[in-house]
């Protein structure tokens, strides 16, 4: 729904060619390609945030082990932030405060409001994610060759400079065929993307 929303209406509106990946708790998207949305063999193709990034990575809510969302979904980079906390407790210092001395209720929109205020753990964790952001886009460009890579969700509105951190890393890492004419910009329509999307996609289908 979020990505037929933000091609029919948004920031992929005349792309033929797009990806996108929406980051929130969890980390969805859907792939557009020729013109039409890539839906599988049972209507569930898309799941971009269980692309394997690192298979002895963290274990994912999915079963799985070292999934993109396992390293770079809401819920993993508040785990993630926990732990170091845990680890570090000086210097967690901030993210303890802002928790009200709680580890366990740190939630990835803490790290961000910390990492805005220049906290030195918090902008580690936020340069980890961007890196396996980064890794997983980068997969996904040399996969499907889109001409547009849309990035939204909660964590990218509450961490906009991951959109830079994905195109350094595209451009660092894609093959040279692929990242030639990409663009990786964020989702227009914001958290009404998937609302708009869910909309236009019922009434195309009831005429």
């Amino acid at each position: 729904a979020v990505t037929w929303g933000e091609w029919k209406c948004g920031a992929g509106k005349g792309v033929s060619d797009l990806l996108c990946v929406f980051v929130g708790t969890g980390i969805g998207g859907g792939v557009i390609t020729g013109g039409r949305l890539l839906s599988g063999s049972t209507g569930v193709a898309g799941e971009v945030g269980h692309t394997v990034i690192d298979p002895n990575g963290p274990p994912c809510r999915c079963r799985g082990q070292g999934c993109l969302e396992a390293h770079a979904g809401g819920w993993a980079i508040g785990l993630r932030a926990q732990q170091a906390v845990e680890a570090e407790p000086e210097a967690g210092s901030v993210l303890m405060a802002l928790a009200q001395g709680d580890s366990s209720a740190i939630t990835a929109a803490m790290v961000s409001q910390a990492a805005h205020a220049d906290d030195p753990l918090a902008l580690r964790l936020v340069a980890e994610t961007g890196e396996a952001l980064g890794a997983g886009v980068v997969s996904l460009v040399n996969l499907f060759n889109p001409r547009l890579v849309i990035l939204g969700g909660g964590v990218i509105e509450g961490l906009p400079e991951l959109i830079g951190t994905v195109v350094e890393g595209v451009q660092a890492r894609a093959l040279p065929s692929h990242r030639a004419e990409v663009d990786v910009v964020g989702a227009k329509l914001g958290r009404y993307s998937g609302t708009v999307g869910a909309a236009l996609m019922a009434r195309e289908r009831t005429g």
